[in-house]
């Protein structure tokens, strides 16, 4: 994804300026002001404007409930991506997701994706 991107540039960007200046040590003011400090706050800018972009998007997605097992499996995979990389609330897709597997069964075979033994 481009917030990927951006941040390992930002990573970059923030290891240049602690290998050639006392980083941890300026201010705002003073980081703006080397020679990568413009390209660290257009790089912040952005990644700002892509949560905003990320968190609007989620809204609908949230009230979505899965008609199959691919909306399940997609379902988690959202809160997976927002549990591992941007520490949010990602209950809502697991919830819906689960409520889709404890009450399906494959076409196949009959059994139950999500066995009433599970200890949920």
């Amino acid at each position: 994804m481009e917030i990927d991107r951006l941040a390992r540039r930002w990573s970059e960007l923030e290891t240049l300026a602690v290998r050639q200046f006392d980083y941890f040590k300026l201010t705002q003011a003073q980081i703006r002001a080397l020679p990568m400090g413009p390209e660290m706050d257009a790089v912040d800018a952005e990644c700002r404007r892509l949560g905003g972009v990320c968190r609007e998007a989620l809204k609908p997605l949230s009230k979505l409930t899965p008609q199959t097992i691919q909306d399940a499996s997609a379902q988690l995979a959202v809160a997976y991506r927002i549990m591992e990389f941007e520490r949010g609330d990602a209950w809502p897709f697991v919830r819906k997701a689960w409520k889709f597997l404890s009450r399906s069964c494959c076409p196949g075979c009959g059994a139950a994706y999500a066995p009433k033994s599970l200890p949920v």
